[in-house]
């Protein structure tokens, strides 16, 4: 049996983050993908913190989530005291604490170009100490477990400020040999006689690139080579360099290229319209060290 809290007691910390996620997303999903749980779970905490208050914060209509007017009042009051908190934590740990710096890097920024150069980076700032988180998930800076995100995507993202630190094109790469052997750079056409890698998660990439190099293929782009299905980009990558033709980001992967890892029989097309931006919560828009670290990462991306 659950309890109403008294008249002076407080709900838990984590349940007011949770409730302060739901309420931004008004979706128990996408807040369970920003807290890095479950939807059930959300919804749990949330029955519970509507429990100890006795008070109903959302109205369940099928599969839309809205507030109460009680509910809307107390998100407003509970989003604002949690900023304040945030604001007076960071302010705390750079005025008297070690300075910190979290980024989260989307894995081909990371290995081609921030892991290279992080000893320069180092010796540039020594007093910061920092960590670098790689993968393609949510990074969630609201709540601040990262302080920036370096995403490719086509802003804007929700209540967060994006700045852009490099355009990008698409490139066919392949394995060394692979060139020559399907004779790619005689005829574009050839290129469906290679084995293909295709992303899951990104199931129309070479009809996309079709379309963009203004090349035409019977049948609908048909191929009739092998295809390997992967499940994202990093390991895309990684299956071109032995298994077959894969769609790469310009010039991300160059120095793959000029090691001679990966053959690109032709030239990157674009600019897309996505782009590698730097990602970060307003508070920290003027942040001295979030700024050195994205003035750095500008400069090292435009060397590629």
């Amino acid at each position: 049996m659950i309890r109403q809290l008294g008249t002076n007691k407080l709900p838990t910390l984590n349940l007011l983050r949770t409730f302060e996620a739901a309420g931004k997303h008004l979706s128990f999903k996408l807040a369970a993908e920003e807290l890095c749980v479950t939807p059930s779970a959300v919804s749990q905490q949330i029955q519970l913190l509507e429990s100890q208050l006795g008070v109903a914060l959302f109205e369940r209509k099928n599969r839309l989530l809205l507030f109460t007017s009680a509910g809307a009042e107390y998100w407003k009051n509970v989003n604002q005291q949690l900023n304040n908190l945030r604001d007076a934590t960071t302010q705390l740990r750079q005025q008297h604490g070690v300075q910190r710096l979290t980024v989260s890097v989307m894995p081909p920024v990371a290995h081609q170009v921030v892991f290279p150069n992080l000893n320069d980076f180092k010796q540039q700032h020594p007093d910061l100490e920092l960590h670098i988180e790689t993968g393609l998930s949510y990074a969630d800076l609201q709540q601040g477990t990262a302080d920036i995100a370096i995403r490719y995507g086509i802003p804007p993202w929700h209540e967060l400020e994006h700045e852009k630190l490099l355009d990008v094109c698409i490139q066919v790469v392949c394995p060394p040999g692979f060139t020559q052997r399907y004779q790619l750079t005689q005829n574009s056409k050839n290129i469906c006689d290679v084995p293909r890698v295709e992303m899951t998660g990104r199931p129309k990439s070479w009809e996309r690139w079709f379309k963009q190099s203004g090349s035409q293929n019977d049948e609908n782009n048909s191929f009739t080579g092998a295809v390997f299905y992967v499940d994202d980009y990093p390991a895309a990558i990684q299956a071109a360099e032995s298994l077959g033709a894969a769609l790469a980001l310009s010039p991300i992967e160059n120095n793959l290229i000029k090691s001679g890892r990966l053959e690109a029989p032709y030239p990157p097309i674009g600019p897309l319209e996505e782009a590698i931006y730097a990602v970060y919560s307003p508070a920290r828009k003027f942040d001295p060290i979030v700024r050195s670290f994205i003035d750095w990462l500008k400069v090292k991306l435009a060397q590629l």
